[in-house]
């Protein structure tokens, strides 16, 4: 997950923006006009990467290196998913999650480009109402065990 996450898309970043203000990039002449025209979400990678390696190459490229990374986090993620159903349900949820993320998998393939993005991006902020709960549901645990640590460290200094 870090290799997907960080290291490829930190990489892919640095293209995009190495790549605005050269010769052929989006923004060679400086901003004029609305950019947003020629540059949107979607895009902007297979600009960069066509300002690089040629329009039709960058396109291919940026076009196979696209599924082999939405392939794998697919996968990541439904194992991860499944993990955690099967945890919190003892098993008798795997094959609902299964059924549940290949629908949502395959609404994803139909649906536009902007819609995938943002339900992508509002279900993964949405998942920080669990954790925050959690989070302080333990936070009681957390202090005992803070107090058992320099408990055990002042025995230990004696």
């Amino acid at each position: 997950m870090f290799i997907d996450t960080f290291v490829v898309l930190t990489l892919n970043a640095l293209v995009i923006i190495s790549t605005l203000y050269t010769k052929d990039g989006a923004l060679a002449n400086g901003y004029i006009g609305d950019v947003t025209e020629t540059i949107v979400k979607s895009n902007l990678a297979q600009t960069a990467f066509g300002t690089v390696f040629g329009e039709k190459f960058g396109a291919m490229f940026v076009a196979v290196t696209l599924f082999f990374f939405a392939f794998s986090t697919i996968l990541g993620w439904n194992l991860f998913g499944k993990v955690n159903a099967d945890y919190l349900f003892k098993g008798k949820a795997t094959k609902v999650y299964t059924l549940i993320s290949l629908v949502f998998v395959f609404l994803g393939t139909v649906s536009q480009n902007d819609l995938v993005w943002g339900l992508s991006d509002m279900l993964n902020s949405l998942m920080v109402l669990p954790n925050a709960l959690a989070m302080f549901a333990l936070t009681g645990l957390v202090v005992a065990s803070v107090k058992e640590v320099k408990n055990n460290r002042e025995k230990i200094q004696k």
